[in-house]
Parts: structure tokens; C-alpha cells; sequence
């Protein structure tokens, strides 16, 4: 998508339309893992949280005790730091120990309500505290969609396929204008694909700047990986386009043969970075440019560190 309009730019639903008819962009619903993150973290800086705010990166037990319910969150190694870490580490490192910490002060539903405003609006969300690491089923065109909305500096934009109408002259009969509504702060949306670009320059999406010559793009993202290892999700952002990929297998119950390969960072973010890559070195698209950056607020200057200002978590 070209965030600054909606436009489509590309869409690949299958393999091959030939013989496999069921779209994997706009109809086919699937866990996006940790693609979803960012909603947790955007609710949480329009909420007032710094990306200096500390949560500490251990696992613990959450009791629901009307529903006689826990859970227990993990990061994807079972391994824990047991170390403070910033919000901004957090995202970029796809800390679920954070990331559940934070989707539990701020509420689940209020994750599930910016996921919404942001574009997320046909698939039904469950706002459980898991929803903070993508266990509700979403497409593939709603999390472009909510990623553009970030990329535009807050502006949501519905995805448009249909740019123009022309008849057989040439004579315009329609055309499609952008009508964008406000969803997020321009200074939340920034903050925000500020804390991405940590994904892409140190975290889990730095191998699109070390493996696909990207190094001199402003480039923001995330991966993502499900339960199972069943679908794997790479979602990346430049001020001009967003792009995301899905990976996976129709039926469900088959899953990658490795929970090496059933990572978001060793397939889908392959398909992402080699696209972009290849948009890159086009003479004929252009789509990406080295001067492009995402949009600024003015006078943001540095967010005020307020590390250690929220109460840590009793639980």
C-alpha cells in the first residue's frame, strides 16, 4: 500500500489464481503473532507511557479470578532476561513478557480498540489479555492497512484497489480521492515507528538492512510468529509503501518443521525484504526513495524520559 493514499500496489492472494482461488490478502483470517504488538505499544504512548518506561522482562501468572482462568506468558525461547527493559527494547526485541505486562495495564480492550481505529475493522477482536501477542484472527490486508495509518503520520486511509475510471477515449469517468480520517496523534504515530525502526536497525528485522541492501532507507517494522509455529508474519514501512507478507499452510494443523523456520524473521521477512530489494534497484518504479522520511511532528524534539514512572506490576 502507498500509505499516503490507500493506494494498492500490489496484491498476491495465492501462488496461483489457477489453482488456488481463496484470497490469502482480504479473506483469509489467521493469528498475526507479534505483527500485532505495535497496537499494545501505540495505546500505551497515546496513554501517556514514554518509550524510556521500564517493564520488567520475566515470566509471570495472571489470574482471572472471575473465571477461575490463568496464563502465563512466555517470550518465543522460554528464556527471560529478569532484567528492566525499556518499552522501545521491548518492541524491537518482541519481548512477549513485556508486551503482556503493558496490554495488562492498559486493558485488553483498549489494545483492541486502537487496532480498530487504526484499521483493523472486520475482523472480530477478542480483547483477552493474549490478543497483546496476536491471538485474534485478522487478514493480512487489515494489518497493511493499520501499519499504513502509522506510516501516515496517524491518517487512516481505506485500501484502494480502483483508482480511476476511463472509457473507451481515455475520458476520466471517475476517480477515486483520498478522504483520510484522523486515528491516532500525529506525535503517537511517530513515537511509535520510532520504536520500530529499533526492529529493522537492532532487533528481530535487522536482517533487511544486513541482507538485502536496504541500509540507506528509513525503514520501520515487525515480525511476527504464532503458536505452533503455524504462520509466520513479516510487516515493514517506508514512508512510501508498506508491505507485509503472510506464510503459512491452508490447512492449519500443518506447521513449519522447525520452529527455526516457522519464524516470521526466516521466511515471510525473506519475501518482504527480497521485494523490496528488487523495487529498489527498479529503473522503472518509483516507489522508494533514500530522502523519504516518515512524517515528523513539529517541534517533537526527544520524548521526556519517564522511566520508572509506572508502577511496576504486583502479579
Amino acid at each position: 500500500l502507498d500509505p499516503r493514499n490507500g493506494h494498492v500496489k500490489v496484491w498476491i492472494g495465492g501462488r496461483d489464481f489457477r489453482t488456488e482461488k481463496y484470497d490469502k490478502v482480504g479473506i483469509a483470517r489467521r493469528q498475526p503473532g507479534s505483527t500485532f504488538k505495535p497496537f499494545t505499544y501505540t495505546a500505551a504512548i497515546d496513554n501517556g507511557y514514554s518509550p524510556y518506561s521500564t517493564k520488567k522482562d520475566s515470566t509471570f501468572t495472571w489470574e482471572d479470578a472471575g473465571a477461575d482462568t490463568t496464563w502465563t506468558p512466555q517470550n518465543y525461547n522460554g528464556e527471560s532476561t529478569g532484567q528492566m527493559l525499556t518499552l522501545s527494547q521491548g518492541l524491537a526485541n518482541s519481548k512477549n513478557t513485556i508486551t503482556a505486562r503493558l496490554a495488562l495495564d492498559i486493558n485488553p480492550e483498549t489494545v483492541a480498540q486502537y487496532a480498530r481505529q487504526m484499521g483493523v475493522r472486520e475482523s472480530p477482536l477478542q480483547a483477552v489479555p493474549s490478543i497483546a501477542l496476536g491471538t485474534s484472527n485478522v487478514t493480512l490486508l487489515e494489518m497493511a492497512t493499520s501499519y499504513s495509518t502509522l506510516a501516515n503520520g496517524g491518517l487512516y486511509n481505506e485500501p484502494v484497489s480502483i483508482t480511476r475510471i476511463e472509457d473507451r477515449y481515455g475520458n476520466v469517468l471517475w476517480e477515486a480521492t483520498p478522504s483520510p480520517s484522523e486515528a491516532l496523534r500525529e506525535r503517537t504515530a511517530y513515537t511509535v515507528v520510532d520504536m520500530m525502526r529499533g526492529v529493522i536497525d537492532y532487533g528481530t528485522g535487522m536482517r533487511i538492512r544486513t541482507q538485502f541492501e536496504l541500509g540507506d532507507y528509513d525503514l520501520a517494522g515487525k515480525t511476527g510468529t504464532t503458536q505452533r509455529s503455524a504462520d509466520t508474519w513479516f510487516m515493514l514501512m517506508h514512508p512510501e509503501l508498506v508491505s507485509g507478507a503472510w506464510v503459512g499452510f491452508d490447512d492449519q494443523r500443518i506447521t513449519f518443521r522447525t520452529r527455526w523456520w516457522g519464524q516470521g524473521a526466516h521466511s515471510a521477512l525473506f519475501l518482504v525484504g527480497d521485494f523490496y530489494r528488487r523495487v529498489a534497484q527498479s529503473d522503472s518504479v518509483s516507489l522508494l526513495s533514500k530522502d523519504a522520511t516518515f512524517p515528523v511532528v513539529e517541534n517533537y524534539g526527544a520524548p521526556e524520559d519517564t522511566s520508572g514512572t509506572e508502577g511496576e506490576l504486583t502479579w
